[in-house]
């Protein structure tokens, strides 16, 4: 990593506040929670009791948070970020939280996940090459069977600049086409993208009227096959049994 980089990383947590109304999972709007049950629930209600989910770069530990009411799930975080693990720690002192480098805990963990979940975190890896890498560690820390769900800036979007350039980490944003050939590429099978549900009437009608005001520009210019136009883009896939 570059000097920058380290510093960066290293106080990620006083950027994030920035960017967040609320950094600490106690204090997060319910709004937060519903919109993880409308989006991720489908994914873990299949799991059983005890099986381990990771969230792989965890942050502040927001998803950690809501994993950990799933159900008898055993929810475990990792980051490399120090500010941003000590608030995690504070707030689920009962968790399994690392303080360590993404790749090198996926590595020393083959065959143990149920599921990853990776948001955010994808766009902020130096080289395609490592990202590439830690798609395919992913996918060998995973139960045959497990799925991997990652959550990236969609360069689709009118908002696509503003979500690549507003953190100096950022390296790349992907869309629904690129981001099904990095899992495809990672060895990844049933590979898909995810739509983002909105949770209440006013969140479906402005995700319907974002919907057709990019469709209609994008047809104006000649593209006509893109269909997903979040902010973000998500996608999940499986490790084959």
């Amino acid at each position: 990593m570059s000097l920058l980089r380290d510093r960066l990383i290293e106080d990620y947590a006083e950027h994030f506040a920035r960017v967040n109304e609320n950094i600490d999972p106690r204090k997060v709007h319910p709004d937060r929670f519903q919109h993880m049950d409308a989006n991720y629930g489908e994914l873990v209600r299949p799991l059983a009791a005890g099986d381990r989910v990771l969230d792989l770069g965890c942050g502040s530990g927001i998803l950690l948070y809501w994993l950990s009411r799933q159900g008898e799930l055993a929810p475990v975080g990792v980051d490399s970020s120090s500010s941003q693990i000590a608030v995690a720690r504070e707030a689920l002192p009962d968790a399994e939280v690392h303080c360590e480098d993404g790749l090198e805990f996926l590595e020393s963990r083959p065959d143990s996940f149920a599921g990853i979940f990776c948001t955010d975190v994808l766009e902020h890896l130096p080289s395609k090459d490592l990202t590439l890498r830690w798609v395919e560690t992913a996918r060998q820390a995973l139960q045959p069977g497990g799925f991997f769900y990652c959550r990236m800036p969609n360069a689709a979007s009118l908002l696509g600049s503003y979500s690549r350039y507003r953190d100096l980490t950022h390296e790349c944003s992907f869309t629904s086409t690129s981001i099904l050939q990095l899992l495809e590429a990672g060895g990844l099978t049933d590979c898909r993208v995810l739509p983002i549900r909105g949770t209440d009437f006013s969140g479906r009608c402005r995700l319907k009227v974002e919907f057709w005001l990019h469709k209609i520009l994008f047809r104006i210019c000649g593209v006509a096959l893109e269909t997903v136009f979040t902010s973000n883009v998500c996608a999940v896939g499986y490790r084959a049994r």
